[in-house]
């Protein structure tokens, strides 16, 4: 197989996350937003304290998503840490949803999505494998 398909699902799934993570920023940052997207309605300090933790998180991995994307064979194993956080974000959801602090409704766009990206970064990950990284191949001089 050629560098040219796993350098293309790579650098897809990268830019995918580092877009879809900026605008999860969105709602951690923005209360309405917030009330809007998963129907919280409770903005006490201790809600601030969790998403200031979790935006900061949310904007870092965001940062590694862009820098992944720019040598995606070289750095392909952030796909696989983007997987794991992924299974950690539906866990949380789906417990989330079974305790009742959201809705179902409210949670299923992200669980859908969030399964999409699974697959997309597990896709991405398995067939470049056997791929080599090398300068030209892996976005450098372009």
């Amino acid at each position: 197989m050629g560098d040219k398909k796993p350098v293309f699902w790579l650098k897809c799934a990268f830019m995918v996350g580092v877009i879809t993570d900026a605008l999860a920023l969105i709602p951690m940052l923005c209360p309405p937003m917030a009330k809007f997207f998963w129907g919280f309605d409770g903005f006490t300090g201790i809600y601030y304290f969790a998403m200031g933790y979790a935006a900061t998180f949310m904007l870092a991995w965001t940062l590694l998503l862009y820098w992944a994307f720019h040598r995606p064979l070289e750095r392909r194993h952030v796909a696989l840490l983007t997987m794991v956080v992924l299974v950690g974000f539906m866990l949380t959801e789906v417990v989330s949803i079974r305790e009742g602090y959201i809705h179902a409704s409210k949670a299923l766009p992200s669980l859908i999505l969030q399964a999409a990206w699974l697959i997309l970064f597990g896709y991405a990950f398995v067939i470049s494998r056997s791929a080599r990284p090398s300068a030209k191949s892996d976005g450098e001089g372009k």
